[in-house]
């Protein structure tokens, strides 16, 4: 087993990482659901606009790119905890991965939460 820091197993990152995939799929299956199968049409931003300015399917949206982010991070967190063995290299990476794991967040969150209907 790799690396986890002291005094922890890594049973709740081991756990939520199972837990959030199956949630993941199911926000999955909704999203091409009510992609693909409820707009009558192609995807364009006349058929996606009203529905992402609907709080519900923002929240929906909001909810996939956090838990999707979560899930990318923990996972690729915990390949840097099993094969990097260096501890500067250890703290490098993981420093990046949250970096980027946070501009993605940011970014989505304010593509989803600012989106505006245009006239």
């Amino acid at each position: 087993m790799g690396y986890l820091g002291p005094g922890r197993s890594g049973a709740f990152e081991w756990l939520f990482q199972r837990v959030s995939g199956v949630v993941l799929l199911v926000i999955l299956g909704l999203h091409f659901i009510l992609l693909h199968y409820t707009g009558g049409g192609p995807v364009t931003y006349e058929a996606v606009a009203p529905r992402l300015a609907d709080p519900y399917y923002k929240g929906l949206q909001l909810l996939f790119l956090v838990l999707g982010l979560y899930h990318a991070m923990n996972g690729i967190k915990l390949v840097i905890d099993d094969y990097v063995h260096r501890e500067g290299w250890r703290i490098l990476l993981t420093s990046l991965n949250w970096v980027v794991c946070l501009a993605f967040g940011l970014f989505g969150a304010v593509t989803v939460l600012t989106f505006q209907v245009r006239p």
